[in-house]
């Protein structure tokens, strides 16, 4: 069988033309490369080159080979670069999901970073609520999820990795009547993003209309909460560009007893050995909500 490392000396002696130059590039001896040349010719029962005092010259036979054997170097360099780059997570496909709320709050910023730094690895993202991408993770189909805790069924051993917290956000228009802090009998709609129980602050309970108005879609709710009397529970971190058009504020509540945040978590098989990449891109998650959380 063919020595990749004998055509690699070859294919660069034929480039160079000379056996001095030539072991010099490849950082070996001059006898060392002449003795693998020698052993190739007689593994293959025909000349390569001819000698002369100015060098070397490929014969017919070995023109032939030497064009033969570059393509085999080069597509095996372009498979160590390959493997390089899947090893340190910038080359490959990576096939992972996002529920909508740290989606909206990450997923432009994360995947912007990922594809200037990575271009050659291929981002699959699916973007749906737990309920749809949680048989997605135990097919198989995609080899992680990030969503808020506590949607998870109890089915087969998941690994959970925590990403960080979001604040929980109560967000109206910018000139809702409950920012007045004024008396009111008015009660107002609620909208939310999935079908998770809904614990609304003691202080909004008296002034909200049940049962809330689920709607997955987030373009849609920020535009019904930009456009109506409706209060839409979410995070902050999920609206910072329309918070900071003033199009959308955040209601000052009493959030006792109900949570103060989520924790965003990265859910994957137990089991299943993480990519570099999906290593990478939960490193990048982790970062950038430590930074929404420093600049809040």
């Amino acid at each position: 069988m063919l020595d990749l490392t004998k055509l690699r000396y070859l294919t660069v002696l034929a480039r160079r033309s000379n056996y001095a130059r030539a072991a010099e590039e490849l950082g070996i001896s001059q006898p060392a490369l002449t003795r693998t040349i020698q052993t190739l010719e007689s593994q293959l029962g025909f000349r390569l080159f001819d000698r002369d005092r100015s060098g070397v010259s490929l014969t017919p036979q070995g023109q032939d080979f030497v064009d033969r054997a570059a393509v085999l170097v080069a597509n095996a360099e372009d498979l160590e670069r390959h493997a390089v780059l899947a090893t340190t997570g910038k080359r490959g496909r990576i096939r992972f999901g996002i529920a909508p709320m740290p989606a909206r709050a990450l997923l432009p910023r994360v995947l912007t970073h990922r594809i200037l730094e990575a271009p050659h690895l291929i981002n699959d993202v699916v973007v749906k609520n737990v309920e749809a991408l949680w048989p997605l993770l135990i097919s198989g189909e995609i080899e992680f999820f990030v969503s808020a805790e506590g949607q998870v069924p109890d089915a087969p051993p998941v690994r959970v990795t925590p990403l960080g917290t979001f604040p929980v956000s109560f967000l109206v228009r910018k000139e809702h009547p409950l920012l007045t802090r004024s008396e009111s009998s008015e009660r107002y709609p609620v909208l939310i993003s999935n079908h998770r129980e809904v614990a609304l602050p003691p202080d909004l309970q008296d002034q909200t209309i049940h049962p809330p108005h689920v709607i997955e879609d987030f373009g849609t709710l920020a535009a019904l909460t930009a456009n109506t009397d409706a209060i839409w529970i979410s995070s902050a971190y999920a609206v910072s560009t329309e918070m900071s058009n003033e199009e959308l504020a955040e209601l000052p509540v009493d959030h006792a007893p109900g949570r103060r945040e989520y924790r965003i978590m990265m859910y994957s098989l137990d089991r299943r050995t993480q990519s570099p990449a999906a290593l990478l891109l939960k490193d990048h998650l982790t970062k950038l909500i430590r930074v929404l959380a420093e600049r809040r």
